[in-house]
C-alpha cells in the first residue's frame, strides 16, 4: 500500500468512529496520524516497525494498525465499524463537505441511508425542519450530490438528457451544418443511463468539436470517440458522413437485440447511405417503430402511445400545507397554466410527521382554501385528495369518516420498507380493498440507483387493483419511474389504468411529467390506458 492510501485508511477510520460517536481524543489522534503519513517522502513500506513508531505523532498503537496494514492490506478496527455501517451511509461520508456529524443526524434522527435517499430527502425538503439544515444548506446539498451522482458513472433520465443537450449543442455550434441527434439508451429513454452516445453526421473532421474546456478527449478509434464532459461525464460519439445518417442513426438507437431482430427479418436488404431513419423503415416496408419501443422486437401492430397533450389532469402534488416548497394558490395557477385542466392536491397524511402531515383540522383547513380557489379559478378544478401512508398493517391514515371525504386518495408505502414479499404483499393488497383508494401511489418504493423496491407479488396486486377498481401509479420523478415499464403491458392486460403522476414539491416538479410519459410510452401505454388522460 501506498502512504497515501494508508492515510486515508486512518480518515476513514476517524470518520466511522465520529459516526458512531466515539471517544473524541482517539478520533483526532486518527486524524493526525491522515495529516501527517499523506505527507511522509519515505515510503512506509520501506521502515521497520522501530522506524514507523519514531514517526511524529505515531504511537505504539497507531504503528500497530500501520503495520496490520502493511501486511494485510486490511486494518481490523476498520473492517469493525465497516461491517457495523450500512454501505449507503459510507458512501455519503465521501461526499465532500458532509461531514460524519451531519451523516449521523440524517442517519439516524431522518431515518436516510443512501445518498439517493438523501437526495430525495432534499427534494421533499425534508432536511429544512431539522436544526442544522437552512433552506440554502438543503440546496448546497443538493449541488453535491448531483456531482456525486454523475461521477460514479451512471444516470438518471433526466442528468442523461441534460447533458446530452448541452454536448449536442456544443458540437452544434462547432460544427455548422452538422446532424447531431442522441442515440443509444438515452434516445430509448431508458430510466438509468449507462453511457450517453451522441451521433454526429457530418462530412469533415470532429477535432474542433474537442477545443473546449466542455469536451475533453479521452481516446480517438476510427470513427469513434470518448470523451469527458465537465470533467466528470463520460461521452461516446460517433462520426458518419451526412449521407448515411440515418442508417447510422438506426444502428446506434436500438438495443442489440433489437437491431438484430431486424437485421434477420430483413436480411438480403442493406440499409446503408440512407439520409434519414424513416427510409431504413420504408426501404424495408415496415411501420416505424418510435426508439422507446426499440428494446426488444416490436410487436405485430403497433399501439398508438401516448402523447403530452393526451394528459387532462396532474395528480399527486404537495404543497406548503406538508412538506412542498410553493403555495396552493402557486401550484393550482402553475399546473393551469401549463395546460391542464385539473389537479388533484395530495399533501402527506397525519403518520408522515417527517413531512408535516395533515391532521384532521388541518385537512378541513386546507379543503376551505380549495373551496375558495375552485370559486376563483373556474372551470380549472381543484380536487381534494391526500397522500395517505399505508400503515404497517394496510390501513390508511384517518378514520373511515374523514377519508370518504375527499375526492380522492393516493395510498403510498413510506415506510417500514424491508417486509418479506409475503407480508409486504399482504399490506399493499389490503391498502387496495379499501373503498375510498382511487391510486396504488409508487408501488415498490423504489429509488433508481439508490435503493431497490420492496418485493410484491404482482399477480395479487394486480387482481387485487382489478377487483377494487384502483389505478396504479407511475411515479415520473426521474428517481422513482415507479411502476417499472415493463409492468405496465401486464397491468394493463387486468385492465388497470396507469396513471402518470409528478410527485410533485415545488413549481417546477409539475414539469417531470415528461419523464413519466417517456417511460410510459416506452411500456406501450395508450391514452386509453391512462388514468389522467380522461
Amino acid at each position: 500500500m501506498t502512504n497515501k492510501e494508508i492515510a486515508y485508511a486512518f480518515d476513514d477510520l476517524a470518520n466511522l468512529m465520529e459516526l458512531h460517536g466515539e471517544d473524541e481524543f482517539r478520533i483526532r489522534s486518527y486524524r493526525n496520524a491522515y495529516i501527517t503519513l499523506r505527507k511522509l517522502d519515505t515510503p512506509l513500506t520501506e521502515l521497520d516497525d522501530d522506524a514507523i513508531k519514531a514517526i511524529k505523532g505515531v504511537g505504539n498503537a497507531i504503528a500497530g494498525k500501520i503495520r496490520e496494514l502493511l501486511d494485510n492490506g486490511k486494518m481490523a478496527n476498520l473492517e469493525k465499524y465497516k461491517e457495523k455501517t450500512p454501505a449507503g451511509i459510507q458512501e455519503m461520508l465521501e461526499l465532500n463537505g458532509f461531514g460524519p456529524k451531519k451523516v449521523r443526524q440524517v442517519w439516524l434522527e431522518m431515518g436516510i441511508e443512501t445518498v439517493g435517499e438523501l437526495w430525495y430527502a432534499c427534494n421533499e425538503n425534508r432536511l429544512v425542519e431539522y436544526k442544522g439544515f437552512g433552506l440554502k444548506t438543503q440546496e448546497d446539498l443538493l449541488k453535491k450530490l448531483d456531482y456525486f451522482q454523475k461521477s460514479r458513472g451512471k444516470l438518471h433520465m433526466d442528468a442523461a438528457e441534460e447533458v446530452c443537450d448541452q454536448v449536442c449543442a456544443i458540437i452544434t455550434e462547432k460544427m455548422l451544418g452538422a446532424y447531431v441527434s442522441p442515440v443509444g439508451e438515452v434516445r430509448r429513454k431508458c430510466p438509468v443511463v449507462e453511457k450517453i452516445e451522441i451521433l454526429v453526421g457530418y462530412n469533415g473532421e470532429l477535432s474542433a468539436v474537442f477545443d473546449t474546456e466542455k469536451l475533453i478527449l479521452n481516446e480517438a478509434e476510427g470513427k469513434k470517440f470518448t470523451a469527458k464532459y465537465n470533467g466528470e461525464t463520460p461521452i461516446t460519439i460517433h462520426h458518419c458522413l451526412a449521407e448515411e445518417f440515418g442508417s447510422k442513426l438506426f444502428l446506434f438507437t436500438g438495443s442489440p437485440m433489437f437491431v438484430q431482430d431486424f437485421a434477420s427479418r430483413y436480411a438480403g436488404q442493406t440499409f446503408t447511405n440512407l439520409r434519414t431513419e424513416f427510409d431504413v423503415f420504408e426501404k424495408a416496408g415496415t411501420a416505424y417503430v418510435v426508439p422507446e419501443l426499440r428494446e426488444t422486437p416490436p410487436q405485430a401492430t403497433l399501439p398508438q402511445l401516448i402523447e403530452q397533450q393526451d394528459l387532462k389532469g396532474v395528480l399527486h402534488v404537495h404543497t406548503t400545507w406538508s412538506d412542498g416548497l410553493h403555495s396552493l394558490r402557486q401550484m393550482c395557477e402553475r399546473a393551469r397554466d401549463l395546460g391542464y385542466t385539473y389537479i388533484g392536491i395530495t399533501d402527506h397524511s397525519q403518520s408522515a410527521f417527517y413531512a408535516n402531515g395533515l391532521k384532521p383540522d388541518r385537512v378541513k383547513q386546507q379543503w376551505d382554501e380549495i373551496d375558495a380557489l375552485n370559486l376563483e379559478m373556474a372551470p380549472f378544478k381543484i380536487m381534494k385528495g391526500i397522500e395517505s401512508d399505508i400503515l404497517n398493517d394496510g390501513s390508511l391514515d384517518y378514520e373511515d369518516a374523514l377519508l370518504e371525504q375527499f375526492d380522492f386518495i393516493i395510498a403510498s408505502v413510506h415506510s417500514n420498507l424491508k417486509m418479506p414479499i409475503e407480508k409486504a404483499t399482504e399490506r399493499v393488497v389490503r391498502a387496495i380493498q379499501h373503498p375510498k383508494t382511487t391510486i396504488l401511489g409508487h408501488p415498490t418504493g423504489r429509488l433508481l440507483l439508490s435503493r431497490e423496491g420492496y418485493p410484491l407479488d404482482w399477480d395479487a396486486v394486480f387482481e387485487a387493483c382489478q377487483k377494487h377498481s384502483v389505478a396504479i401509479e407511475l411515479n415520473a420523478h426521474p428517481y422513482r419511474l415507479d411502476i417499472d415499464y415493463t409492468l405496465i403491458p401486464k397491468a394493463r392486460s387486468y385492465g388497470i389504468p396507469i396513471s402518470i403522476n409528478p410527485d410533485a414539491h415545488s413549481l417546477a416538479g409539475l414539469e417531470v411529467v415528461r419523464f413519466g410519459l417517456a417511460v410510459a410510452r416506452k411500456g406501450g401505454l395508450t391514452p386509453e390506458g391512462c388514468f389522467n388522460a380522461k
